[in-house]
């Protein structure tokens, strides 16, 4: 009687794996394009001057906003990878007192900078949602009620030739959590994320500080692989 106990909680453990659900999302696909004179003139410069240029840079050129690690996690790759990097409130300054028409000869003399990097479109509250989800054994099914919705992010990158006043680049690049799968259950109003420990706060709400600065470390470095194609 004694050896049956073994075989009946080896049966509940495989019934609890199998009725285990998990839900991923796919990561948009990513676009890159740069103009011929840009990669003519990085394959002629090993160490481009560049400026990063952030949302609403000339609103505020000393003050710092929440997303200043983001900045600094990007500037900090360019220098790793032999990019000149030129301070950004000082670029932004001489771009304030050119006025409304900026003379990009004068701009290239004044700050010794070749290529503005422009992050033209910064998102941290992307969504993706889903009502369907798979079993270990690969099944895919459809919540009884509602679906789910993960938090991502996105960034655009625009790169300008300055002495051309020229565009020449567009690059954007998404960060996508549950790419490997992220295990959820059927609650009473819908589906939630399994919690770990003692936390009562749904994980993938909010996309946090680490995760973003890995996700940028990784943008810029796709980036500049990119740029020098």
């Amino acid at each position: 009687m004694k050896n049956i106990y073994p075989f009946l909680i080896g049966v509940l453990l495989i019934s609890a794996c199998s009725t285990q659900k998990f839900v991923s999302f796919e990561t948009p696909k990513s676009e890159t394009f740069s103009t011929d004179k840009l990669k003519s003139f990085l394959r002629s410069t090993p160490n481009p001057k560049v400026v990063l240029r952030v949302p609403n840079a000339q609103d505020n050129t000393t003050e710092e906003d929440g997303n200043t690690y983001i900045y600094n996690t990007i500037e900090k790759e360019l220098l790793k990878n032999q990019f000149v990097v030129r301070d950004r409130a000082l670029f932004n300054e001489v771009i304030k007192k050119s006025g409304d028409k900026v003379n990009y000869a004068e701009l290239k003399s004044k700050t010794d900078t070749d290529i503005i990097l422009e992050l033209s479109n910064l998102q941290t509250d992307v969504e993706y949602r889903t009502n369907q989800y798979y079993t270990r054994k690969g099944k895919k099914s459809l919540f009884g009620k509602g679906d789910i919705v993960v938090k991502g992010a996105k960034v655009d990158f625009k790169v300008v030739l300055i002495i051309d006043n020229e565009y020449a680049g567009n690059y954007n690049f998404n960060y996508t959590p549950c790419l490997t799968g992220c295990e959820v259950y059927e609650a009473k109003r819908g589906p939630k994320f399994r919690i770990s420990g003692k936390s009562a706060k749904q994980p993938y709400q909010v996309v946090s500080q680490r995760e973003l600065e890995s996700f940028f470390a990784d943008a810029t470095n796709r980036l500049i692989v990119a740029l020098k194609q």
